[in-house]
This record gives structure tokens, sequence and C-alpha cells, in this order.
């Protein structure tokens, strides 16, 4: 499953608010079988990493036990202007030649979002959800003339279960 996402946002620079305009994802899933399905998951799957982008945080179990308290977006979150555009390649490996597509959706479009606010305001949030309050941070760290982004105050550490996987996936990597 490949797929490259565009997000186009909008960033209030005295709040720090961020509202997603339009998302465009292009997607290769294999032979599509069903395609309202497909475009299901991808509506859904886009939807989810919005939040994840720009609200959801379980950080704090206590207060985060609710949907609305966790951050989940709602309808009015997600923009009306989705463009979903496919690409079929036949997988001989997959079900009837198809791959799976949720995954696509459900993992990637998050940083285009984020992507999209450093080029509207020349910030970058790396500690995720990129909330009002952390957007405003890196704009006022600018205004100031500090870093042109807004980090995590301990930089992020790989767990080693990870860099293991990572080193056997490349270890198995064959290349044309």
């Amino acid at each position: 499953t490949y797929g490259v996402f565009l997000a186009e946002v909008e960033v209030d620079v005295e709040t720090g608010k961020t509202t997603v305009l339009s998302i465009k994802a292009a997607g290769d899933v294999g032979k599509i079988g069903n395609i309202l399905a497909v475009e299901g998951q991808a509506y859904g799957g886009i939807s989810h990493t919005i939040g994840y982008a720009l609200s959801e945080d379980y950080s704090d179990v206590k207060r985060h036990a609710t949907l609305a308290g966790a951050g989940i977006p709602y309808i009015k979150d997600i923009p009306d202007n989705i463009e979903l555009m496919f690409h079929e390649t036949y997988r001989q490996q997959g079900p009837f030649g198809s791959s799976g597509c949720s995954e696509l959706y459900q993992s990637s479009s998050h940083m285009a979002v984020v992507n999209a606010i450093s080029d509207a305001v020349g910030v970058r949030v790396y500690d995720l959800p990129a909330r009002p309050d952390k957007v405003q941070a890196a704009l006022e760290a600018k205004a100031a003339g500090e870093a042109g982004s807004y980090t995590h105050p301990t930089p992020p550490t790989i767990h080693p279960w990870l860099t293991s996987v990572v080193a056997v996936a490349l270890q198995n990597t064959h290349r044309a």
C-alpha cells in the first residue's frame, strides 16, 4: 500500500488554532473490489488522523476517558474538501489482487497537516497533538528570535525494540 497526502490549513496567528481546509490523498491499495468500502476507510482514516494531528491526547487517562475528553474531532473539524485519488496495481499476494487500505489512511495524513502548519506560519510542532497552545508557543518563540520550532523539552527516544525491528526490516529489503 502506497500513498501521498497534501493538506491545506489555516492558522490563526493570534490564538494558534489550526483549521484544516482540505486534504488531497492519492493511494495505491491494489485492485479495488468495492470502491465504497475503500472510500469509507479513507474518509474515516483521514478524519482520525486530523484528530491525531490537532486534538487527540491520551496521556491523562482520567481526563481523556471519554471520546470528547480525548479530543476526537467533531464533524466541524473535518473539511468538506477531501479529494481521494486511487491508482490500482494488482497484487499477486493479496486477496483478489488487493492490499490493505485502512492502514494507509490511518497512519500518514497527520504529517501532511503538521507540514502544512509549518508551511503556513514557519513553525513546526513536534509534540503532537499540535493544539493551539503549542502552535502559539512556537509562534511566540519565532517572534522572540528563538528557535524556529517548538520542540518537546526532552528529545524523543526510539524504543530499542523498534530499532531492532527497523534494522531487520532494512536487512530484508530487496532493491531492484
